[in-house]
């Protein structure tokens, strides 16, 4: 006579099904949480169009802007405001020119649960000009800000605990 547990084998295969739900909701959480990065990385990057940037022909020749009086004055007043910018304000959000620095942001799957949230240079070379800044123009991380936006936030946890709960109650 032989002695055993029974039903070992519906326990095993209900913890390897535990362990596979695990690795689901892990690459759920990073996913939802990238998507949640990217959304305010978008946003830091989204400001106004550029009016300085001068029309181009089909021809290839620019387009001079006519300056009038009331841009003028706005551009007198802006400059007066920005003496009083605080030395650490960071200009958000980033003019947009062509809205390739927008397009060039992605997320990439990195493994089991890991993602990775980008500007893609191939689309946008100067991303890092921008994020890191020059010695002629300030940092404006708009990826480093979203990423601390978000934790800050504890809004990770929220997308943690939903998907937690969705497998639990299942």
């Amino acid at each position: 006579m032989s002695s055993g547990i029974f039903g070992l084998e519906e326990v095993l295969r209900d913890l390897d099904l535990t362990s596979e739900e695990i690795d689901e909701a892990m690459d759920d959480i990073s996913k939802e949480v990238a998507t949640e990065i990217l959304d305010k990385a978008i946003a830091n990057v989204n400001g106004p169009k550029n009016m300085a940037i001068g029309k181009v022909k089909k021809s290839g020749k620019k387009i001079e802007k006519v300056e009038s009086k009331k841009s003028n004055r706005i551009k007198s007043i802006k400059r007066f405001m920005n003496r009083f910018r605080k030395k650490n304000d960071i200009p958000y959000p980033v003019s947009v020119n062509t809205g390739n620095l927008k397009k060039s942001l992605k997320i990439r799957k990195m493994g089991k649960g890991r993602r990775k949230v980008y500007a893609d240079i191939n689309i946008a070379n100067y991303a890092c000009h921008v994020h890191d800044g020059t010695s002629r123009m300030k940092a404006r991380p708009f990826l480093d800000d979203a990423v601390d936006e978000v934790m800050d936030s504890d809004k990770y946890l929220d997308i943690a605990g939903k998907i937690i709960d969705d497998i639990l109650n299942k």
